[in-house]
């Protein structure tokens, strides 16, 4: 009896031994057993920043306009519209001015292309009157080559030639055709120098159009200029 009693207080002993140590590992609350955390000193709230008293808008009375008050607004506000008028007018009267200018510059381009256009034609005129000229030389020595042969041919028959009368013929047809070809090209270049002349009067003739043209649209530029200035002066 006493074996079996001890047994059973054994089984149940392990049996709560068992149990406490499930128990003890399913707990999650250490406080009792672990050491306690170190204390932290408690954090103090941020003091508050002091508002400024907000001051009541103050409310100006309002007073009534007297007729004086009321006079002066209205020729201050004249003179305002006044002075705007005045500034209109006077961009009015610039912007007229430029624009007479920009055309007067604009004829005053045409004129200057129509000059340079007629400087050209006059110079090609004079060259082609300088080949001109070389080519009239040139005729004039083959007429005296031509009279040389003729005094020959008609002297040969009395001092005797080492040419004969047919070759000398021949020689002064063939001068005669040298000059007449020299001359033709001498009368082709003065033809072209006179075509070359009368475009450069074209030209001039033209150019004097755009230059009138351009002095008038100046004449208008500075008198509209004018006026501006003179308004200016007096509205200031």
């Amino acid at each position: 009896m006493g074996a079996q009693e001890d047994s059973a207080k054994r089984k149940e002993f392990q049996k709560k031994t068992d149990e406490d140590i499930d128990s003890f590992l399913s707990r999650s609350d250490f406080q009792k057993t672990s050491q306690p955390a170190a204390s932290r000193p408690p954090i103090e709230p941020a003091p508050k920043p002091l508002e400024t008293p907000v001051k009541a808008p103050v409310t100006e009375e309002k007073r009534d306009l007297t007729d004086e008050d009321h006079e002066k607004q209205i020729t201050a506000a004249r003179s305002s519209r006044a002075d705007s008028e005045a500034y209109q007018d006077v961009a009015i009267l610039r912007k007229k001015s430029h624009a007479f200018g920009h055309k007067a510059a604009k004829f005053y381009h045409k004129y200057k292309a129509n000059e340079a256009k007629a400087q050209k034609c006059s110079a090609r005129a004079v060259a082609y009157r300088e080949k001109a000229a070389e080519r009239k030389e040139k005729a004039k020595s083959f007429k005296e080559m031509a009279r040389e042969y003729e005094v020959e041919l008609s002297g040969a028959a009395q001092t005797g030639s080492e040419l004969s009368p047919e070759s000398l013929r021949t020689k002064i047809a063939t001068m005669e055709r040298k000059v007449a070809k020299q001359d033709e090209i001498a009368r082709k270049n003065e033809s072209k120098a006179s075509q070359q002349t009368a475009k450069a009067a074209k030209y001039r003739t033209r150019g004097a159009k755009f230059l009138e043209q351009n002095k008038l649209f100046e004449s208008e530029a500075r008198r509209y200029a004018k006026r501006a200035d003179n308004l200016e002066k007096a509205s200031v």
